[in-house]
């Protein structure tokens, strides 16, 4: 017995995908609530209480809105680091613009350098334990890997021209070396802060940085 020969039509006419991108746009705001949830979730509770439940739960919406968004829990977490890190390097051009490419003297980095890294151990805390998750799980997870590479060598591109722009002779390399110190002050104060973190630690670390850092001529 042969099969009745029909017609084939489309899987989708363009008004019906017209219709899907219409749908999803209009959940966008879903999304980013979902994103930020995550993030919050990472820094209050870290990266294994992650979960489409959970991260709903905490968003107050269904669980069938996170399974709408993300594919699995890898996929979400590899999201919210991505709207993370494009938001951070958004944040750290906008931040580094007032002393890009300008000869400062040493207490003027000092003060903008304080600047920046005091709020991340105060009312930005969360995102500094958010941050440092993300690039740890990054270490077991191969798919995450590259956002933080990029996350990085923005930090990198930022501060190598800043030495560029004092005479410094290696200012990659420089760069290089002083992300490393703050990350390894950032995570200290995480860890074990001190009462007055500014001037027992910051400031003196930052100080003895520009001090014994080499420069070229003007």
């Amino acid at each position: 017995m042969y099969a009745e020969v029909t017609e084939k039509r489309p899987l989708t006419t363009p008004d019906a995908a017209r219709a899907r991108v219409g749908e999803r746009n209009r959940h966008r705001p879903r999304r980013l609530l979902l994103l930020q949830t995550t993030l919050r979730l990472i820094a209050d509770e870290g990266i294994d209480a992650v979960t489409h439940r959970s991260v709903a739960e905490a968003a107050g919406v269904s669980l069938g809105s996170t399974t709408y968004w993300f594919a699995s829990r890898q996929d979400m977490l590899r999201q919210a680091l991505e709207y993370f890190a494009r938001l951070e390097i958004e944040g750290l051009h906008e931040r580094l613009a007032p002393i890009r490419g300008r000869r400062l003297s040493d207490r003027r980095l000092v003060d903008e350098f304080a600047e920046l890294l005091l709020p991340q151990l105060d009312r930005e805390r969360w995102r500094t334990v958010a941050q440092y998750a993300f690039m740890q799980e990054a270490a077991r997870r191969p798919e995450l890997e590259a956002i933080c590479r990029e996350w990085s060598q923005a930090w990198e591109d930022e501060l190598a021209e800043l030495f560029a722009s004092l005479g410094t002779p290696s200012p990659r390399l420089e760069a290089t070396m002083f992300l490393a110190m703050l990350d390894g002050l950032l995570l200290g104060q995480l860890a074990a802060p001190e009462d007055d973190v500014e001037h027992g630690v910051l400031r003196p670390a930052l100080e003895a940085w520009f001090e014994r850092l080499p420069r070229g001529g003007a």
